[in-house]
């Protein structure tokens, strides 16, 4: 799973946000991740607990994808201030 980000489309900062987050906001839609993103920053009720043991694995592989696609699409210097976010809604 490649984010079809060019080297130059990846975030570098604060100048190139926008367009950068309307190319990943489309990525993670295409892959079917986005809600797991918008709907945990709205409602984190919907990340499952540990009681839920099943949820909780689907939940993690899901959100995993989606950390790998939006450390895929920064440069190098960003990926220390977002790497060691436990959820992708975080990054």
């Amino acid at each position: 799973m490649s984010t079809g980000l060019r080297l130059e489309d990846r975030l570098h900062g604060a100048g190139n946000f926008c367009p950068w987050k309307a190319r990943i906001v489309l990525i993670l839609q295409e892959n079917e991740l986005w809600d797991i993103i918008e709907n945990s920053t709205t409602n984190l009720v919907l990340v499952p607990t540990a009681t839920d043991a099943a949820a909780l694995l689907a939940f993690n592989k899901l959100d995993l994808k989606a950390k790998r696609i939006i450390l895929d699409a920064v440069k190098d210097h960003v990926i220390p201030h977002i790497s060691e976010k436990k959820r992708s809604y975080q990054m």
